[in-house]
């Protein structure tokens, strides 16, 4: 995810995205975190899908908006 919005935003730390990204919708039944409310651009929607309960395995990053 980082090296994404390193992509999109120019260069950003992993404090900055810790700051940014605002509260996480987790949704265990479809496999999905969202984040609705992130500071970078105020206007996407950053999500991303998980493998496992511990967030280790993660894929599929997209921006909506």
């Amino acid at each position: 995810m980082l090296a994404d919005l390193k992509e999109m935003y120019g260069e950003v730390s992993e404090e900055d995205v810790k700051n940014k990204l605002g509260k996480p919708i987790i949704d265990y039944n479809q496999g999905t975190v969202s984040y609705c409310e992130q500071t970078f651009d105020y206007w996407h929607l950053f999500e991303f899908e998980f493998l496992d309960d511990q967030f280790e395995t993660l894929k599929c990053f997209s921006v909506n908006g």
